[in-house]
């Protein structure tokens, strides 16, 4: 009787260590295309039009991605209008899979600057994802809110359309 007991821990154990871990994994490159609104204490509104890009490996429902953007201001006619935002950061979060469409929270984090001017500063961007998954298509919308830290002339809530692919 022991030595039945023995050999099955002993087949449960090698089959415990010779299974492989199975991880759902994909890859998500889109394109955004978007607009907000300034909640800073900028003359114009810096955010009234944005187009960039954006890169996700999504292992487990854990995201870790990628993403540039580019805004276009609109003009002021008081003080100096700030225009020509540019965005380079990275992405962590979680999403949940129903069916077709993908849900969850993201924390952006990274670096803004304005060409012109030159000012620089970091940036966090809480926000939340909605994408529908159609084949290798996907479509959402992306919702961030952008705090520019030392900088509250970059601060904005920020609404993008994403189009892409996920493998």
């Amino acid at each position: 009787m022991r030595s039945y007991i023995s050999l099955c821990g002993l087949v449960l154990a090698l089959c415990a260590v010779s299974a492989r871990a199975r991880a759902d994994v994909d890859l998500e490159v889109a394109a955004l295309v978007g607009t907000g609104v300034d909640t800073g204490n900028a003359p114009n509104n810096p955010y009234a039009l944005q187009i960039g890009a954006a890169a996700e490996l999504i292992v487990s429902g854990y995201v870790l991605g990628a993403r540039a953007t580019r805004s276009f201001g609109t003009n002021s006619d008081s003080g100096r209008a700030v225009n020509d935002l540019r965005t380079l950061g990275a992405d962590v979060g979680y999403e949940w899979e129903l069916a077709l469409l993908h849900i969850g929270p993201r924390l952006g984090v990274g670096q803004i600057s304005e060409r012109n001017n030159g000012f620089k500063a970091p940036y966090l961007e809480p926000g939340a994802v909605a994408e529908v998954e159609l084949g290798w298509f996907v479509a959402g919308v992306d919702v961030r809110y952008r705090v520019a830290i030392n900088n509250t002339v970059a601060n904005g809530l920020l609404v993008f359309g994403k189009l892409g692919l996920r493998f």
